[in-house]
């Protein structure tokens, strides 16, 4: 009988990147593999796991269903803005603020027909919006 252990204890800050290579070793994946079933390359999941960039929502969302893993721990702030859904999200902040969506997307210096767009959820806020909308509005963090 073969027992294989893993004696790594979960990372003591669970950053999005710490927590992917914990769960990537934990259930025996190299980097090599896990890549290829995600469909991207090694060193781009390299860069993840050095937290060199941010994983994307799409990408994290793929890791967590191969890792067997709650997505939530793969997701930074903006994927969990995106998650939340977002429209719902932009919805509730500027409600809270009693702005209409012109007045709201003009404090945050956002075109209004963009804004409207993503509060119906026919367009995706890039990351920079996000963190523009939340320099403004900090309660859209969530």
């Amino acid at each position: 009988m073969h027992f294989k252990f893993c004696f790594e204890s979960i990372p003591d800050e669970p950053t999005p990147a710490a927590m992917l290579k914990y769960y990537r070793k934990r259930r025996g994946f190299t980097i090599r593999q896990l890549a290829e079933r995600v469909g991207i390359v090694p060193a781009t999941l390299l860069k993840y796991e050095g937290n060199q960039f941010p994983i994307p929502y799409p990408t994290a969302t793929a890791f967590a269903d191969i890792l067997q893993i709650d997505r939530k721990l793969l997701l930074d702030d903006f994927a969990l803005f995106l998650d939340h859904p977002y429209s719902v999200r932009l919805r509730e902040v500027r409600k809270a603020y009693g702005l209409n969506q012109t007045e709201f997307a003009k404090k945050a210096d956002i075109s209004y027909s963009i804004y409207a767009k993503w509060e119906s959820a026919a367009r995706q806020p890039s990351r920079k919006m996000y963190e523009q909308l939340a320099a403004t509005y900090p309660e859209m963090r969530i």
